[in-house]
C-alpha cells in the first residue's frame, strides 16, 4: 500500500519518476523483516531516496486503493496455493512452529486479508515504523558520509519513540502434515530444528547443508538424482531467525517412488554424522567461499546482506571475517552439528496424491524422531 500514493505523489507519479531514469523500486516481506529498496544510477540518488522516504513517511493509504490491493493480495495467495513447490514451505513453517506467529503464513488467510482496514495499516505504521526500528543501507558508488547526509535530509522525520517488540522466543515443535491433491508429483519437505542467526555454528550449518544438497556435486543430488533417477529437483536449505531456525530437504517425485526416495534420504542424512572425506569437505568449502565472493559483486545481494547483518549483529561483517569464520569450520564441527540437528523431531510435509505416511515410516525405521 505504500506504493499507492503519498501526500506529494500519486501512485502513477512514483512509478513514472523511478522508471523515467531507468530505476527500479520494490519491496518484500520476510518472516521477521520488511524491506523497501530502490536501484538507480548514481546521479539519481537524491530523487530515488526522496521517493523512498516519501513512501515510508507520507503514504496516504487511500481506501479505494486498499480495495484494489486487497484483490491483488488474494490473487497472490491463490497463486501460491496452486503452486505445490511454493505452498509446501508455508505448510512446513506451520508444521515446524505450530500456532505461534513464526508458524503463520506471510500471505495469511482470506479472512484476515478481507477484514483488514486502512486504519489497521496506519496503526501498524505508527507502531513499528520508528527510527530505532529501521536500518538504512546502500551499496554502490557512494561514500558513507553521502549516506549519512541522505539520512539526515530525507529520513529525519521518523518518530523517535522506542518500538514495542514482540517476544521472539518461539519454540520449534515439529510434526507432520499432508496436503492431498490430484497432481502428477508428490512434493516433500523433511526438516529439523536449526540454528538462530547468532549461533556460533551458523557457518557450520551452511557447510553441512552444502555438502548434503548445495549443488550438482552434493550427496543428495548425486545419490538420488544422478545414480537413481528418482527426482528432477532436490536440495537442502537452512533458515535462521532471531532465536532459532530450521534445516530441511526438499524433493519431488512420483507417488510410486516416494518410499524409495524416503529410504535413501534417511540413510544419506545418517551418513553425514559419521562420514565426511577431506576431499569432499575442502571442495564444499571452496564452493561456498567462491559463492560468497561472487555474490559480493551483486549490489542488491550485498546491500541485503549488510542490512541483515546489522539487524542481527549490530554491524556488517567484512568478507575477510566471513572467510575466516568459514576457514575455522572443521569436519568434526560438521559431524557434531549434524548429530545435534538430526536428533530433533522431524517436520515432514507432503503435497500430492498420497499422504506422508511412507516418509514417516522410512524415517522412524531409521531411528529418527517423528
Amino acid at each position: 500500500m505504500l506504493f499507492k500514493g503519498t501526500k506529494n505523489r500519486t501512485a502513477q507519479q512514483i512509478a513514472d519518476e523511478i522508471e523515467s531514469v531507468g530505476g527500479y523500486i520494490n519491496a518484500y516481506t520476510a518472516r521477521e523483516t520488511t524491506a523497501y529498496y530502490v536501484k538507480f544510477l548514481k546521479e539519481d540518488k537524491n530523487m530515488a531516496i526522496d521517493i523512498l522516504s516519501d513512501m515510508l513517511l507520507n503514504s496516504l493509504i487511500p481506501e479505494d486503493e486498499l480495495e484494489r490491493e486487497r484483490g491483488v493480495v488474494l490473487q497472490e495467495l491463490y497463486q501460491s496455493r496452486d503452486t505445490p513447490d511454493d505452498i509446501i514451505f508455508e505448510h512446513f513453517q506451520k508444521t515446524a512452529f505450530g500456532d505461534q506467529p513464526l508458524g503463520t503464513s506471510i500471505l495469511e488467510t482470506e479472512k484476515i486479508v478481507e477484514k483488514m482496514t486502512a486504519d489497521d495499516l496506519r496503526s501498524y505504521l505508527a507502531k513499528y515504523y520508528h527510527s530505532d526500528n529501521i536500518i538504512f543501507g546502500a551499496v554502490g558508488n557512494l561514500s558513507h558520509d553521502d549516506l549519512l547526509d541522505s539520512a539526515s535530509k530525507y529520513l529525519n522525520s521518523f518518530n523517535a519513540e522506542k518500538t514495542e517488540r514482540y517476544n521472539t522466543n518461539f519454540k520449534y515443535v515439529g510434526g507432520s502434515y499432508s496436503d492431498i491433491r490430484d497432481i502428477e508429483q508428490v512434493h516433500a519437505v523433511v526438516g529439523f530444528e536449526g540454528l538462530s542467526s547468532k549461533d556460533n555454528d551458523y557457518y557450520t550449518m551452511a557447510i553441512m547443508s552444502s555438502i548434503l544438497g548445495g549443488g550438482m556435486s552434493s550427496r543428495l543430488f548425486q545419490e538420488i538424482r544422478e545414480k537413481r533417477g528418482l527426482v528432477y529437483s532436490i536440495y537442502s536449505f537452512s533458515n535462521s531467525y532471531s532465536n532459532n531456525g530450521t534445516f530441511g530437504i526438499y524433493a519431488a517425485t512420483t507417488a510410486d517412488k516416494l518410499k524409495e526416495l524416503s529410504d535413501v534420504l534417511a540413510v544419506e542424512l545418517l551418513k553425514i554424522k559419521e562420514e565426511i572425506s577431506e576431499k569432499e569437505f575442502n571442495r564444499t568449502k571452496a564452493q561456498f567461499k567462491a559463492g560468497l565472493l561472487i555474490s559480493a559483486e551483486n549490489n542488491s545481494t550485498s546491500c541485503e546482506q549488510i542490512v541483515n547483518q546489522t539487524a542481527i549483529l549490530g554491524h556488517p561483517i567484512s568478507h575477510e571475517e566471513l572467510l575466516k569464520k568459514l576457514e575455522n569450520v572443521t569436519i568434526d564441527d560438521v559431524k557434531r552439528l549434524a548429530t545435534k540437528v538430526l536428533s530433533s523431531k522431524a517436520s515432514i510435509v507432503t503435497v500430492g496424491q498420497c499422504d506422508c505416511s511412507n516418509v514417516l515410516k522410512s524415517f522412524k525405521n531409521n531411528g529418527f524422531s517423528c
